[in-house]
């Protein structure tokens, strides 16, 4: 190999990029760093560095590039977009404070707020001295009230930080008049409102604020009404423990200009509740399901009552045609030329079992797509989904539409799709793989699948949390699932389910119910997943982790296996990780014919 002391810093960021593209990380990350020591001022080297940062896993240097980059020299490529990407990936705070930045990707909504909450809580705790036992003083009021990160967190994101909830339950007491303490001003009372309802009121009642919140109720619903006239303090204060009346709501409009947290109060308990229930939503077919399927129709009551997840917005990505999102999604594959010479530029995709809509949402802003349909069994879901696709100006890119999976057959033809997709769907199912070959059915030759399965080894403690509930006949009301919360943060259950304790998921009550609660759930191994490819006649091209750095371990524990595409060295990979699919596997096949 040439000496890089020969090479120009031009010639070594290239081949820096080059070798970062071939996953050979070490030569890399030397070629890159020579080129910035000889030419720190050049944008290309830098940029290079950046995205091999991003393709190694490691999103808190990257963003330090791309910050470095955005200071030197403004407007360069796309780096605004890559570095608001990894605002959202970030897991550890970096050493420079971005909390302006954070701050501009909430206000636009450019940031995924499920995957930025960790980072934001973190930069809240850790930079702006929120804590459980931060004094709640005049002072301390207006300081947080003037804290607009704090504000925006309440407003945007699901809480899932125990200091920062701590808070937020000490001045809910506060505004309910059981806590001594200053009065709260109205645009941070209806901030924090809209921070209990973002965790779905997970979060306890103690009996003297149940109390306030039966006396708030009654005054706003009852035979003493105060409606029309309601004083926005008693709506506001409600909304810290239930969903206000809509009526009472209304009645506080006027309210609105004093603080745009008064204006997201309103929009958030008022019009997007009357505009979702006038959202119309598609049936295909019949507009009650054919199939009488148990476990489907439970699945379904479960999603109508606790449509999940409720998202917010979308890190800012960039739409490309087919070919380059199988390339993103699979760094390390080699597809023959038999596979990609006929690779569709504008797929038409069905994504099935699209959940509230931020799969096809996300889909719709990174490939360019011929048609997308996006189907589901709940017509709650699918009504959030369609409002967020209006909000997001994607309305004419996505049909929404109801529909159960095992009904395909009989409402649309095969062979219709060059991408199907079900991510987090077929092992809810009673029998997944009979849901498998209904949308294999529906694939054209040559056509793509993206599939999302739950990890046996990953969800090992949640399949334990399962059995102990169902051993106990634990019910699945939100009491229930309050009350499991409760106990298990207060460490009085069993201590082999404390590893839950860890997941974000307690933090909100859908959340939670989906993750422990839920009417069915199923899990997979490689070897389960080989075992079904096989008999569906489709090629495993490789799983697309949502750590990068997952890959690399990979390619470094067997470089045998280039493409990482063997699922019996997955397994044994994954019994040394036992966590690296956490979330689930998720993998792409192809149809080789």
């Amino acid at each position: 190999m040439t000496d890089p002391i020969a090479l120009s810093p031009a010639e070594l960021a290239r081949r820096g990029e080059a070798f970062s593209r071939a996953w050979r990380m070490k030569e890399a990350y030397a070629d890159l760093t020579a080129a910035l020591r000889l030419a720190p001022d050049d944008p290309e080297a830098r940029y290079q560095m950046g995205r091999h940062h991003m393709r190694n896993g490691h999103v808190e240097m990257a963003l330090i590039a791309f910050h470095e980059l955005r200071r030197r020299t403004p407007g360069y490529r796309d780096v605004a977009e890559r570095f608001e990407t990894c605002l959202g990936r970030l897991r550890f705070p970096p050493p420079f404070d971005i909390t302006a930045d954070l701050i501009a990707a909430l206000d636009t909504g450019q940031i995924d707020d499920l995957q930025a909450a960790r980072i934001i809580a973190q930069v809240l705790t850790r930079r702006h001295g929120i804590a459980a036992d931060m004094a709640l003083d005049d002072t301390r009021i207006a300081t947080i009230t003037s804290n607009r990160l704090f504000r925006l967190y309440l407003r945007m994101c699901r809480n899932i930080d125990p200091a920062i909830e701590a808070v937020m339950l000490r001045l809910r007491r506060q505004a309910a008049g059981l806590e001594p303490g200053p009065a709260l001003p109205a645009g941070l009372l209806a901030d924090l409102a809209i921070g209990f309802a973002n965790g779905d009121y997970v979060v306890d009642q103690p009996a003297d604020e149940a109390a306030v919140a039966d006396r708030l109720r009654t005054a706003l619903t009852g035979a003493e009404a105060v409606v029309p006239g309601a004083a926005p303090s008693l709506v506001m204060t409600l909304a810290l423990y239930e969903a206000p009346p809509v009526a009472a709501v209304a009645q506080i409009r006027s309210a609105a200009a004093d603080d745009d947290g008064i204006a997201a109060f309103i929009t958030r308990f008022h019009d997007e509740p009357l505009a979702l229930a006038a959202e119309p939503v598609a049936t295909l077919g019949r507009a009650e399901s054919a199939t009488t399927d148990a476990v489907s129709t439970r699945v379904r009551r479960q999603y109508e009552m606790a449509p999940y997840p409720r998202w917010r917005g979308l890190s800012p990505p960039a739409v490309r045609d087919f070919r380059e999102t199988l390339a993103r999604s699979l760094p390390l594959a080699d597809l023959p030329a038999s596979v990609t010479r006929h690779l569709p530029a504008r797929p038409d995709i069905l994504i099935a079992g699209c959940g509230t809509g931020r799969h096809p949402a996300r889909r719709a802003k990174t490939t360019t797509c011929g048609s997308l349909l996006a189907i589901d069994l709940s017509h709650a879901s699918l009504a959030y989904a369609s409002l967020k696709a209006r909000e997001l100006g994607l309305a004419d890119e996505i049909r929404f539409a109801r529909a159960d999976i095992l009904d395909l057959p009989a409402l649309l033809p095969p062979a219709s799709f060059d991408l199907v997709e079900a991510v987090g769907v077929l092992h809810h199912m009673d029998d997944p793989f009979r849901g498998w070959q209904v949308l294999r059915d529906l694939l054209r030759p040559g056509g793509w699948m993206r599939i999302g399965l739950y990890s046996r080894t990953a969800r090992r403690h949640i399949t334990r949390a399962r059995a102990w509930l169902a051993d106990r006949n634990w019910d699945k009301t939100p009491e229930d699932i309050r009350r499991f919360r409760r106990e298990l943060i207060a460490g009085r259950l069993d201590p082999a389910l404390e590893p839950l304790a860890a997941f974000a998921d307690l933090h909100n009550l859908y959340h939670l119910r989906d993750l422990l609660f839920h009417e069915q759930e199923l899990t997979f191994t490689p070897e389960m997943i080989r075992d079904h490819l096989d008999r569906l006649g489709l090629t495993f091209a490789g799983f697309s982790p949502s750590q990068p750095e997952i890959l690399y371990a990979y390619r470094q524990r067997f470089p045998e296996d280039p493409t990482a595409t063997d699922l019996d060295r997955w397994a044994a990979f994954e019994a040394d990780h036992p966590d690296a699919f956490l979330g689930m596997y998720q993998f792409w096949c192809y149809d080789p014919h």
